[in-house]
């Protein structure tokens, strides 16, 4: 478990104890942590998407200089309770008299066969339009689907290819900064798996993590892949939120 799920479970920890807190406790808590306004509002987004607390709709700004913004007050959010079902009365069926019943075993007795000719003759005649229906729609469907992965395809390439952007924007103006304070600003940049992201830079060589959890650009290497994707260095964190 990484350093970021660890300050997940200690928030979710404290808000449960609590039961509320409000943005002067949160702030107070984020101190104790050594947690920023940036981390902290995403620890706050991640604990409501996953439904373990609910947050009131008023806002206060803890950062000027970002515009971060919390939630005035967050509470533990309480499961609904589920109403019962309710139960349906059973129809009461009159029961068959005696010569009722020989009179219908009677007439299945006698229909047994004419039945299951007829069902026989159903049958083969959903097989036969079941196999003509996926012998043209085959090709069609095959040809669908590949469509469909190769747009999927793109725009997954179009999404790293943003990432890497942002990153290399990013280490162009912050050279060295601390690797849980890294991938905080890569997700509130809109990078959805900044861990990965992280790695991809490691194994391009574009970047280092270094003992106690420091991320290092490697200058030139940044600079390199920048200019290839025509990117002009971003000059401040302020600008970058503005992709």
């Amino acid at each position: 478990m990484d350093e970021y799920e660890d300050l997940l479970k200690a928030l979710e920890s404290e808000v449960k104890s609590r039961q509320s807190m409000s943005w002067e406790e949160l702030l107070k808590w984020g101190e104790e942590c050594n947690v920023g306004p940036v981390t902290l509002s995403l620890l706050l987004e991640e604990l409501k998407r996953r439904g373990v607390v609910e947050a009131s709709p008023e806002l206060e700004l803890v950062d000027e200089h970002l515009e971060i913004s919390i939630p005035r007050r967050i509470s533990l959010k309480r499961p609904k309770a589920l109403s019962p079902k309710p139960k349906q009365a059973r129809e009461r069926r009159p029961r068959a008299t005696k010569w009722q019943r020989g009179s219908l075993l009677e007439f299945l007795a006698e229909g047994e066969a004419g039945v299951g000719d007829a069902e026989k003759v159903k049958e083969e005649r959903v097989v036969e339009e079941r196999e003509g229906t996926e012998a043209a729609v085959g090709p069609l469907l095959t040809e669908t689907l590949s469509a469909t992965a190769e747009t999927e395809a793109l725009r997954a390439r179009e999404a790293a290819d943003r990432d890497l952007a942002v990153a290399l924007h990013y280490l162009h103006r912050y050279w060295s900064v601390g690797r849980l304070r890294f991938l905080a600003d890569m997700k509130s940049l809109g990078v959805k798996d900044p861990e990965s992201l992280l790695r991809r830079l490691v194994e391009s060589g574009l970047a280092t993590v270094v003992e106690p959890g420091v991320v290092n650009a490697r200058r030139d290497a940044v600079e390199k892949m920048a200019k290839e994707m025509g990117g002009a260095p971003a000059k401040s964190l302020a600008e970058l939120l503005e992709l």
